[in-house]
Protein backbone atom coordinates (compact mmCIF):
# COMPACT_ATOMS: atom_id res chain seq x y z
CA UNK A 1 0.00 0.00 0.00
CA UNK A 2 2.96 2.36 0.55
CA UNK A 3 3.44 2.59 -3.20
CA UNK A 4 -0.11 3.92 -3.63
CA UNK A 5 0.11 7.69 -3.52
CA UNK A 6 -2.46 9.17 -5.88
CA UNK A 7 -6.10 8.69 -6.80
CA UNK A 8 -4.89 7.19 -10.06
CA UNK A 9 -2.99 4.52 -8.10
CA UNK A 10 -6.11 3.48 -6.19
CA UNK A 11 -8.24 3.46 -9.32
CA UNK A 12 -5.74 1.10 -10.95
CA UNK A 13 -5.77 -1.09 -7.85
CA UNK A 14 -9.57 -1.18 -7.77
CA UNK A 15 -9.78 -2.10 -11.44
CA UNK A 16 -7.16 -4.82 -11.06
CA UNK A 17 -8.99 -6.18 -8.01
CA UNK A 18 -12.26 -6.32 -9.97
CA UNK A 19 -10.46 -8.28 -12.67
CA UNK A 20 -9.11 -10.82 -10.21
CA UNK A 21 -12.34 -11.12 -8.24
CA UNK A 22 -15.32 -10.83 -10.61
CA UNK A 23 -18.16 -8.65 -9.37
CA UNK A 24 -21.68 -8.04 -10.67
CA UNK A 25 -22.70 -4.63 -11.98
CA UNK A 26 -26.22 -3.27 -12.34
CA UNK A 27 -26.54 -0.60 -9.66
CA UNK A 28 -25.60 2.33 -11.91
CA UNK A 29 -22.14 1.93 -13.49
CA UNK A 30 -22.17 -0.46 -16.44
CA UNK A 31 -18.41 -0.96 -16.89
CA UNK A 32 -15.71 -1.96 -14.42
CA UNK A 33 -13.91 1.33 -15.04
CA UNK A 34 -17.03 3.33 -14.15
CA UNK A 35 -17.50 1.11 -11.09
CA UNK A 36 -13.93 1.86 -9.98
CA UNK A 37 -14.50 5.58 -10.51
CA UNK A 38 -17.73 5.49 -8.50
CA UNK A 39 -16.08 3.60 -5.65
CA UNK A 40 -12.86 5.59 -5.38
CA UNK A 41 -14.30 9.04 -6.05
CA UNK A 42 -17.34 8.30 -3.90
CA UNK A 43 -15.23 7.14 -0.95
CA UNK A 44 -13.32 10.44 -1.18
CA UNK A 45 -16.54 12.51 -1.36
CA UNK A 46 -15.58 13.77 -4.79
CA UNK A 47 -17.91 14.40 -7.76
CA UNK A 48 -18.67 11.19 -9.66
CA UNK A 49 -17.47 12.29 -13.10
CA UNK A 50 -13.89 11.16 -12.52
CA UNK A 51 -12.40 14.59 -13.23
CA UNK A 52 -9.03 13.90 -14.83
CA UNK A 53 -7.54 16.93 -13.06
CA UNK A 54 -7.87 15.04 -9.77
CA UNK A 55 -6.29 11.76 -10.82
CA UNK A 56 -2.80 12.72 -9.70
CA UNK A 57 -3.95 14.32 -6.44
CA UNK A 58 -2.13 12.73 -3.50
CA UNK A 59 -4.18 10.68 -1.04
CA UNK A 60 -3.69 11.13 2.71
CA UNK A 61 -2.92 8.06 4.85
CA UNK A 62 -6.42 8.17 6.34
CA UNK A 63 -7.98 8.37 2.87
CA UNK A 64 -5.76 5.57 1.64
CA UNK A 65 -6.87 3.31 4.49
CA UNK A 66 -10.52 4.02 3.69
CA UNK A 67 -9.99 3.32 0.00
CA UNK A 68 -8.30 0.01 0.69
CA UNK A 69 -11.17 -0.94 3.03
CA UNK A 70 -13.95 -0.19 0.54
CA UNK A 71 -12.14 -1.90 -2.35
CA UNK A 72 -11.67 -4.97 -0.16
CA UNK A 73 -15.32 -4.92 0.91
CA UNK A 74 -16.48 -4.56 -2.67
CA UNK A 75 -14.70 -7.74 -3.76
CA UNK A 76 -15.05 -9.83 -0.58
CA UNK A 77 -18.56 -9.09 0.70
CA UNK A 78 -19.80 -8.05 -2.77
CA UNK A 79 -21.52 -5.06 -1.18
CA UNK A 80 -22.67 -2.54 -3.80
CA UNK A 81 -20.59 0.59 -4.21
CA UNK A 82 -23.45 2.93 -3.28
CA UNK A 83 -23.80 1.29 0.13
CA UNK A 84 -20.06 1.46 0.73
CA UNK A 85 -19.91 5.17 -0.10
CA UNK A 86 -23.37 6.09 1.22
CA UNK A 87 -24.23 7.90 -1.97
CA UNK A 88 -25.84 7.22 -5.33
CA UNK A 89 -26.27 9.54 -8.29
CA UNK A 90 -29.53 9.34 -10.20
CA UNK A 91 -30.67 11.62 -13.03
CA UNK A 92 -27.78 13.91 -12.17
CA UNK A 93 -28.82 14.29 -8.51
CA UNK A 94 -27.11 12.90 -5.39
CA UNK A 95 -28.97 10.67 -2.94
CA UNK A 96 -28.04 9.24 0.44
CA UNK A 97 -28.54 5.46 0.46
CA UNK A 98 -27.90 2.53 2.74
CA UNK A 99 -29.21 -1.01 3.10
CA UNK A 100 -32.66 0.23 4.12
CA UNK A 101 -33.49 1.14 0.51
CA UNK A 102 -32.91 -0.02 -3.03
CA UNK A 103 -30.09 1.72 -4.86
CA UNK A 104 -31.65 4.21 -7.33
CA UNK A 105 -31.56 2.89 -10.88
CA UNK A 106 -35.12 2.87 -12.21
CA UNK A 107 -35.50 3.73 -15.92
CA UNK A 108 -38.55 5.73 -14.85
CA UNK A 109 -35.95 8.41 -14.18
CA UNK A 110 -35.32 8.69 -17.92
CA UNK A 111 -39.07 8.78 -18.54
CA UNK A 112 -39.37 11.71 -16.14
CA UNK A 113 -36.50 13.74 -17.55
CA UNK A 114 -37.01 13.00 -21.26
CA UNK A 115 -40.51 11.69 -21.95
CA UNK A 116 -42.92 12.95 -19.29
CA UNK A 117 -44.04 16.09 -21.20
CA UNK A 118 -45.49 13.79 -23.87
CA UNK A 119 -47.79 12.19 -21.32
CA UNK A 120 -48.36 14.90 -18.71
CA UNK A 121 -49.66 18.22 -19.95
CA UNK A 122 -47.50 21.21 -19.06
CA UNK A 123 -50.43 23.58 -19.58
CA UNK A 124 -52.72 22.59 -16.74
CA UNK A 125 -54.68 25.23 -14.89
CA UNK A 126 -53.07 24.05 -11.66
CA UNK A 127 -49.69 22.68 -10.54
CA UNK A 128 -49.03 19.01 -11.15
CA UNK A 129 -49.99 16.68 -8.31
CA UNK A 130 -48.18 13.32 -8.17
CA UNK A 131 -47.79 10.19 -6.08
CA UNK A 132 -44.55 8.21 -5.80
CA UNK A 133 -45.64 4.81 -4.51
CA UNK A 134 -42.99 2.46 -3.06
CA UNK A 135 -40.73 5.50 -2.91
CA UNK A 136 -37.76 3.93 -1.08
CA UNK A 137 -35.00 6.55 -1.12
CA UNK A 138 -37.42 9.09 -2.61
CA UNK A 139 -35.40 9.32 -5.81
CA UNK A 140 -38.31 9.25 -8.29
CA UNK A 141 -40.41 11.74 -6.35
CA UNK A 142 -37.47 14.10 -5.94
CA UNK A 143 -36.64 13.90 -9.66
CA UNK A 144 -40.33 14.54 -10.47
CA UNK A 145 -40.27 17.62 -8.26
CA UNK A 146 -37.18 18.87 -10.11
CA UNK A 147 -38.75 18.24 -13.53
CA UNK A 148 -42.03 19.92 -12.54
CA UNK A 149 -40.90 22.74 -10.21
CA UNK A 150 -44.42 23.89 -9.27
CA UNK A 151 -45.60 20.37 -8.48
CA UNK A 152 -46.44 18.81 -5.13
CA UNK A 153 -46.30 15.14 -4.31
CA UNK A 154 -46.85 12.35 -1.83
CA UNK A 155 -43.98 9.88 -1.32
CA UNK A 156 -45.28 6.64 0.18
CA UNK A 157 -43.67 3.43 1.41
CA UNK A 158 -44.65 0.58 3.72
CA UNK A 159 -41.23 0.49 5.41
CA UNK A 160 -40.57 3.13 8.10
CA UNK A 161 -36.83 2.58 7.71
CA UNK A 162 -37.07 3.44 4.01
CA UNK A 163 -39.09 6.55 4.84
CA UNK A 164 -36.34 7.68 7.21
CA UNK A 165 -33.89 7.58 4.30
CA UNK A 166 -36.44 9.28 2.07
CA UNK A 167 -36.92 12.08 4.60
CA UNK A 168 -33.19 12.66 4.70
CA UNK A 169 -33.09 13.02 0.91
CA UNK A 170 -36.12 15.30 0.81
CA UNK A 171 -34.45 17.59 3.33
CA UNK A 172 -31.11 17.37 1.49
CA UNK A 173 -32.81 18.65 -1.66
CA UNK A 174 -34.81 21.30 0.27
CA UNK A 175 -38.17 19.93 -0.88
CA UNK A 176 -40.03 19.74 2.45
CA UNK A 177 -42.43 22.40 1.17
CA UNK A 178 -43.43 20.33 -1.87
CA UNK A 179 -43.24 16.68 -0.79
CA UNK A 180 -45.21 14.87 1.91
CA UNK A 181 -44.18 11.47 3.22
CA UNK A 182 -46.74 8.79 4.00
CA UNK A 183 -46.38 5.36 5.64
CA UNK A 184 -48.68 3.14 3.63
CA UNK A 185 -48.96 -0.49 2.58
CA UNK A 186 -49.64 0.14 -1.07
CA UNK A 187 -52.51 2.63 -1.28
CA UNK A 188 -54.11 1.57 2.00
CA UNK A 189 -53.24 4.67 4.07
CA UNK A 190 -53.34 7.26 1.28
CA UNK A 191 -56.61 9.26 1.14
CA UNK A 192 -58.04 9.01 -2.39
CA UNK A 193 -57.42 12.08 -4.52
CA UNK A 194 -57.02 12.66 -8.25
CA UNK A 195 -53.27 12.52 -8.84
CA UNK A 196 -52.16 13.70 -12.27
CA UNK A 197 -49.25 11.27 -12.19
CA UNK A 198 -48.62 8.08 -10.24
CA UNK A 199 -45.08 6.70 -10.30
CA UNK A 200 -44.61 3.17 -9.03
CA UNK A 201 -41.44 1.09 -8.89
CA UNK A 202 -42.82 -1.70 -6.70
CA UNK A 203 -41.51 -5.11 -5.71
CA UNK A 204 -41.68 -7.12 -8.95
CA UNK A 205 -38.98 -9.80 -8.89
CA UNK A 206 -40.44 -13.26 -9.43
CA UNK A 207 -39.44 -16.36 -7.48
CA UNK A 208 -37.10 -17.70 -10.17
CA UNK A 209 -35.17 -14.45 -10.48
CA UNK A 210 -35.01 -14.03 -6.68
CA UNK A 211 -33.35 -17.44 -6.43
CA UNK A 212 -30.64 -16.45 -8.91
CA UNK A 213 -29.82 -12.90 -7.80
CA UNK A 214 -26.10 -12.03 -7.74
CA UNK A 215 -24.65 -11.41 -4.26
CA UNK A 216 -24.74 -7.62 -4.74
CA UNK A 217 -28.54 -7.63 -4.95
CA UNK A 218 -28.87 -9.72 -1.80
CA UNK A 219 -27.67 -6.74 0.23
CA UNK A 220 -30.84 -4.89 -0.78
CA UNK A 221 -34.11 -5.17 1.22
CA UNK A 222 -36.06 -8.25 0.13
CA UNK A 223 -39.36 -6.47 0.81
CA UNK A 224 -38.53 -4.04 -2.01
CA UNK A 225 -37.73 -6.82 -4.49
CA UNK A 226 -39.75 -10.03 -4.12
CA UNK A 227 -43.36 -10.19 -5.27
CA UNK A 228 -44.52 -13.78 -5.53
CA UNK A 229 -44.15 -16.53 -8.09
CA UNK A 230 -44.67 -14.35 -11.19
CA UNK A 231 -43.60 -11.00 -9.72
CA UNK A 232 -47.07 -9.46 -9.84
CA UNK A 233 -48.45 -9.90 -6.32
CA UNK A 234 -48.07 -6.21 -5.51
CA UNK A 235 -49.30 -5.10 -8.93
CA UNK A 236 -52.50 -7.11 -8.69
CA UNK A 237 -53.33 -5.48 -5.36
CA UNK A 238 -52.48 -2.07 -6.82
CA UNK A 239 -54.78 -2.50 -9.81
CA UNK A 240 -57.74 -3.17 -7.52
CA UNK A 241 -57.52 0.37 -6.10
CA UNK A 242 -55.42 2.56 -8.39
CA UNK A 243 -58.25 4.13 -10.43
CA UNK A 244 -59.60 5.97 -7.41
CA UNK A 245 -56.28 7.83 -7.16
CA UNK A 246 -55.79 8.82 -10.79
CA UNK A 247 -57.21 11.92 -12.47
CA UNK A 248 -59.27 11.29 -15.59
CA UNK A 249 -56.45 12.65 -17.74
CA UNK A 250 -53.63 11.27 -15.56
CA UNK A 251 -51.23 8.40 -16.11
CA UNK A 252 -49.80 5.59 -14.01
CA UNK A 253 -46.15 4.82 -14.82
CA UNK A 254 -45.44 1.32 -13.57
CA UNK A 255 -42.17 -0.62 -13.56
CA UNK A 256 -42.25 -4.42 -13.61
CA UNK A 257 -38.83 -5.24 -15.08
CA UNK A 258 -38.42 -8.88 -16.04
CA UNK A 259 -42.04 -9.53 -15.08
CA UNK A 260 -43.14 -7.62 -18.18
CA UNK A 261 -44.15 -10.80 -19.99
CA UNK A 262 -46.32 -11.84 -17.04
CA UNK A 263 -48.03 -8.44 -17.03
CA UNK A 264 -48.58 -8.59 -20.79
CA UNK A 265 -50.13 -12.05 -20.45
CA UNK A 266 -52.44 -10.81 -17.68
CA UNK A 267 -53.52 -7.43 -19.06
CA UNK A 268 -53.02 -7.95 -22.81
CA UNK A 269 -56.34 -9.77 -23.34
CA UNK A 270 -58.13 -6.80 -21.76
CA UNK A 271 -56.12 -3.83 -23.01
CA UNK A 272 -54.45 -5.14 -26.15
CA UNK A 273 -50.72 -4.41 -26.61
CA UNK A 274 -49.46 -2.46 -23.63
CA UNK A 275 -47.73 0.92 -23.94
CA UNK A 276 -44.21 -0.14 -22.99
CA UNK A 277 -41.69 2.69 -22.79
CA UNK A 278 -38.63 2.49 -25.05
CA UNK A 279 -35.50 3.86 -23.41
CA UNK A 280 -32.40 5.23 -25.08
CA UNK A 281 -30.11 4.70 -22.09
CA UNK A 282 -31.09 1.14 -21.21
CA UNK A 283 -33.84 -0.34 -19.12
CA UNK A 284 -37.10 -2.10 -19.84
CA UNK A 285 -40.36 -3.23 -18.28
CA UNK A 286 -41.98 0.17 -17.74
CA UNK A 287 -45.57 0.61 -18.90
CA UNK A 288 -47.78 3.70 -19.05
CA UNK A 289 -51.44 3.16 -18.17
CA UNK A 290 -54.27 5.67 -18.52
CA UNK A 291 -57.37 6.11 -16.38
CA UNK A 292 -59.37 4.34 -19.09
CA UNK A 293 -56.94 1.42 -18.92
CA UNK A 294 -57.42 1.17 -15.16
CA UNK A 295 -61.20 1.29 -15.58
CA UNK A 296 -61.04 -1.61 -18.02
CA UNK A 297 -58.74 -3.65 -15.76
CA UNK A 298 -60.96 -3.08 -12.74
CA UNK A 299 -64.09 -4.10 -14.59
CA UNK A 300 -62.41 -7.20 -16.00
CA UNK A 301 -60.81 -8.52 -12.82
CA UNK A 302 -62.40 -6.89 -9.80
CA UNK A 303 -66.09 -7.12 -10.57
CA UNK A 304 -67.44 -3.74 -11.44
CA UNK A 305 -66.90 -0.02 -11.93
CA UNK A 306 -63.98 1.54 -10.08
Amino acid sequence: MQSFQTIRDYLRHALSSFGRHPIALGHGPDTLWDEALALVFGALDLPPDGDARLLDARVTPEEGARLMAVIQARIESREPTAYLTGRAWFCGLPFFVDRRVLIPRSPIGEWLTDLAPEHVSMHRDRPLRFLDLCTGSGCLGIVAASVFPESTGVLADVDPDALAVCQRNVQWHSLDHALTLCASDGLAAIPPEPFDLILCNPPYVDAEDMASLPPEYRHEPVVALASGMDGLDFVRALMARARAYLADDGVLVLEVGNSASALEAWLGPVLGPLAWVEFSRGGHGVVVLSAADLDAVYCAFYGGQS
